[in-house]
């Protein structure tokens, strides 16, 4: 295939869409809306969807460009509109990648192991792909988050820059405007059916959040607007009633949107089951509105300081993460709240104006073409200054990236030799029958070392049997996790500073939960002794409905049941009463949750609610007693140190 591809004639005097200012007031709102929600803010809990925005308007835009090309020049120039894209997009990305690499290096080396992967990941743009190889969950994390994970989103549109174009011209070509536009939508909406298919209702939805197959809708959306709308090639002037109408509509269609901002959160089966579409449709509503040269909705957000903002999207987005994920409240800053988001808005800003000022705009206008043009025309002092400019700056880059590729490979050894040292090191203490030990299968560790993934199953950690040590598994089931909060190998479980009262009576006991009950389990063994854990690291709620069922099937659940979920996410009222359906009379604790996430207030009023509806329940409030004492937690803010491991226990202890 040529890197042309051809149409017999061209339309005369095409009228083309040209800049809309608007458009990067829409823009300004998408990635406001993605900064608010990694900043967690609670009144956004749907801030994530401001890339499903992004992608609707890229879709159109970048439709309407080849259409117009093909009308106007009666052919699609694919290898120009490639390298337009790469001069737009690469420039940024790279000094990205080259500052976050070295700040992991240098600075930040608890988060250097896996940056070799996600940096090759970024570079051929597959990051969404890396992130499902990995299991690296979108929504949930143990420890600092991997500093590139916001590049599955690029990776999505540029797969699409990449494999769109093509397809998109030859069936034009040879089917016809009609038959394409057909097509993407069929294709959108295969997209739609594969994401509600593969979608299951409060487990981790990261592997259809990251999929391009997935996620592609949005696109096929925006392109579908693009081959369907084009008002501004209309020499008829709109009618005032006709505009009166396009403006209600865009208001509600930018209504419907915040409705979606403000009230769907990342774990909400309807966005998962058409929402995302139904957010879609909403989308090429406002941009069919704003694009309409009659409609005065445009001129709202054109306002300025929007549109300000809409230019630097792009930067904005490549930095506020590793920003964000540097600037952790309590971790890496010693304080929380405005002022955080004040420092982290400051830096946010700073650094895409500066990428956006010296970077973006120079390249995008052409620096390097005029430099390569000026070489080739001069002569002797002026050339050589040429050339030693390009050369100072060429092995720059290259002494950065030998620097960058050495050291990346280094942090990745050096992790490596962490894990299996933590790992040998716990091993002999947590099979030693005299250590409390949660009874737990391996966790999967992932890459990163990081993340809270749905790779829990549902049965299980082990399979007690009648000959087991009270609280402790059958099977060499080393936990390999100690590192996100429990008590360090080799050092006693902290006391507990009650003696129990009635051993006998506790001993009834099984505790079921997530990674945080896993790290604090060396201490909820000492305080409440014959206690068995059944703990694991990404566990979701419906995991623990599967492994409260198993043992209930097999005749294993006591009179008391300890409960802790919440920590990777939300679960429906429905989920909870099927939790107490299974436990029948027996005694339910319900501990909430302590996780800074966005669902953290939606999961403790389910618990909440579920304490108030059974009888059966009793109701322990880890957020009230932990949200005092941020000295109890790991670096990830979310698993405990040794005194926080023994506050959570006896708190239990003291409920049952």
């Amino acid at each position: 295939m040529t890197s042309t591809i051809q149409r017999p004639a061209p339309t005369q005097g095409v009228q083309k869409l040209g800049y809309q200012p608007a458009l990067d007031g829409l823009r300004a709102i998408s990635v406001l809306a993605v900064v608010f929600y990694h900043a967690d803010f609670v009144l956004i809990p749907g801030g994530f969807l401001g890339v499903e925005v992004f992608f609707v308007i890229s879709g159109f835009l970048i439709t309407t460009l080849l259409t117009e090309e093909r009308m106007t020049k009666g052919q699609i120039d694919l290898k120009q509109f490639w390298i337009r894209r790469a001069r737009r997009l690469l420039p940024a990305l790279y000094l990205l990648l080259a500052v976050v690499s070295v700040a992991a290096i240098l600075v930040y080396t608890d988060a250097a192991g896996r940056m070799g992967g996600d940096v090759l990941a970024a570079l051929a743009y597959v990051s969404n792909w890396w992130d499902i190889y990995l299991n690296e969950s979108y929504f949930a994390q143990a420890g600092r988050p991997p500093m590139l994970r916001h590049l599955w989103s690029l990776a999505v549109e540029e797969q699409f820059y990449l494999l769109f174009p093509p397809i998109f011209a030859l069936v034009l070509l040879k089917f016809g405007k009609g038959k394409a536009r057909l097509g993407i939508i069929i294709l959108a909406l295969a997209s739609t059916v594969e994401m509600a298919l593969l979608f299951e209702p409060y487990t981790d939805p990261s592997r259809v959040y990251y999929g391009t197959d997935t996620r592609i809708a949005g696109l096929l959306v925006g392109a579908v607007l693009a081959l369907s709308w084009a008002p501004w090639r209309s020499r008829i002037p709109a009618a005032r009633s006709a505009a009166r109408v396009l403006d209600t509509a865009g208001v509600l269609g930018l209504v419907v949107i915040g409705w979606f901002l403000i009230r769907v959160n990342e774990f909400d089966p309807f966005i998962y089951r058409g929402g995302f579409l139904a957010l879609d449709i909403a989308c090429i509503v406002v941009i069919a509105v704003l694009v309409h040269p009659a409609a005065k909705l445009s001129k709202f957000l054109a306002w300025p300081p929007l549109v300000w903002i809409g230019l630097r999207s792009y930067a904005i987005y490549l930095w506020h993460w590793p920003i964000f994920v540097v600037t952790r409240p309590e971790l890496d800053l010693p304080f929380t709240g405005f002022p955080v988001f004040v420092i982290r808005m400051v830096l946010t800003f700073g650094a895409a104006e500066l990428s956006y000022r010296f970077v973006e705009v120079p390249i995008r206008n052409g620096v390097l073409n005029h430099w390569w043009r000026d070489l080739k025309g001069s002569s002797g002092p002026q050339r050589t200054r040429l050339l030693r400019r390009g050369m100072t700056i060429g092995t720059t880059f290259l002494l950065l990236l030998v620097m960058i590729t050495v050291g990346l490979r280094a942090a990745s050894s050096s992790s490596q030799r962490d894990e299996l040292e933590l790992a040998a090191l716990a091993a002999p203490a947590l099979n030693d029958p005299g250590s409390p030990v949660a009874g737990a299968a391996r966790p999967s560790t992932q890459a990163g070392g990081g993340s809270e993934t749905a790779a829990a199953s549902a049965g299980p950690s082990t399979i007690p049997t009648a000959t087991t040590i009270p609280g402790a598994p059958t099977t060499a089931s080393t936990p390999t996790t100690t590192a996100l909060g429990s008590t360090p190998t080799g050092v006693a479980p902290p006391p507990v500073t009650e003696p129990v009262a009635d051993p006998a009576a506790l001993a009834n006991v099984v505790a079921v939960g997530d990674s945080v009950l896993l790290g604090a389990s060396p201490a909820v063994s000492a305080a409440i002794p014959g206690v068995r854990i059944d703990a694991k690291v990404g566990r979701q709620f419906n995991d623990v409905l599967g492994v409260v069922g198993w043992y209930e099937r097999e005749g294993l659940i006591p009179s008391t049941l300890v409960v802790h979920a919440g920590t990777n996410g939300t679960f429906s009222d429905e989920d909870m009463d099927q939790l107490f359906n299974i436990a029948g009379d027996r005694k339910v604790v319900l501990v909430n949750a302590k996780v800074g996430r966005p669902w953290q207030e939606l999961v403790n009023q389910r618990i909440s609610a579920a304490a108030d509806r059974h009888p059966n329940a009793v109701l322990v409030d880890w957020f009230g007693l932990a949200s005092q004492h941020p000295e109890w937690f790991a670096n990830d803010g979310t698993h405990l140190r040794p005194d926080g491991a023994a506050a959570f226990a006896e708190l239990i202890r003291s409920n049952l």
